[in-house]
């Protein structure tokens, strides 16, 4: 852990997916007692085993957490009035799901308050149409403000690759984002696995890097003490089930650019981060669609 202490704000929209992302990105960062039940939510009795016990708690990070677009009409046109009066400083901003008419506004809006980046992720394709995400970008560009839009959330990595595009995903400077990742552990799912003496079976999980909402704990725990070889349930099946199970929230809606729905690409990058890790061969790569160049 860096001894530096970084400063988080969030803001988040209306709707009841947006509400439950920004909980259990919130959740998965403070890492209370209450915050992951998913093994009760198993179809058999799994007994939990305090998977998440020796994680982080950034709760003293965590400087707002607030709601914004409360009651506001299909078209805002004076978008700072649904915006906080007063911001406190902070490193980062975690926008969640809001407005489109706020969030074409936010670059003004933070221009003068020395914030390091700002992070949208795009859990439903609804939230941030790709004309607007380009706009937006370039407007934080234009006030030196780093910014990422994520889709989704979990493919958020240090490395430029077709889910981190510069000019379309994220600034050409980029320090700040990487910082976060690296500080706060969330983005990419990176994980690490201990095997048995004949490499057949997982013996023990670890996380280096988990999906914002805290999925990869719970996906890797339910292959503990499974083979690796297809049985009657086979690996991909046992990490999609998990993935499912935890569950993830993001939409089932096929998105233009991914040219798929954003759940499933969520569970592509965890299934490919497993087998990429056990030495097994990975899904190829699907070219993405940018309709916006």
């Amino acid at each position: 852990m860096s001894s530096k202490k970084f400063s988080l704000g969030i803001l988040f929209g209306t709707d009841e997916d947006t509400i439950m992302l920004a909980q259990k990105f919130v959740g998965n960062l403070i890492n209370d007692d209450e915050f992951c039940k998913a093994c009760e939510l198993l179809e058999v009795n799994v007994k939990c085993d305090k998977c998440r016990e020796k994680i982080h708690n950034f709760s003293g990070n965590i400087y707002f957490y607030e709601q914004v677009g409360k009651n506001a009409p299909d078209l805002i046109e004076n978008a700072e009035i649904y915006l906080p009066k007063e911001l406190p400083k902070v490193d980062y901003l975690l926008v969640v799901g809001i407005h489109q008419d706020l969030l074409a506004e936010l670059p003004y809006y933070l221009k003068e308050k020395n914030v390091k980046a700002v992070i949208v992720p795009i859990e439903d394709p609804k939230w941030v149409p790709p004309g607007l995400q380009v706009q937006v970008l370039e407007d934080f560009e234009k006030f030196g403000i780093q910014a990422a839009f994520p889709k989704p959330f979990c493919s958020l990595s240090t490395e430029l690759n077709e889910f981190n595009k510069i000019g379309f995903n994220i600034t050409k400077d980029r320090s700040h984002i990487i910082e976060f990742i690296q500080y706060f552990k969330v983005g990419e799912p990176i994980v690490s696995f201990l095997l048995s003496k004949d490499g057949k079976s997982i013996m023990d999980t670890c996380v280096i890097q988990s999906a914002p909402c805290g999925s990869t704990y719970f996906i890797v725990q339910q292959l503990k003490s499974k083979y690796i070889a297809n049985g009657e349930i086979s690996l991909n099946e046992r990490i999609s089930k998990a993935h499912h199970s935890y569950p993830c929230n993001a939409s089932m809606d096929q998105d233009s650019i991914l040219r798929d729905s954003i759940l499933h690409v969520g569970g592509f990058l965890v299934r490919n981060e497993i087998r990429k890790k056990l030495n097994l061969s990975i899904d190829k790569e699907q070219k993405l669609v940018y309709i916006i160049k």
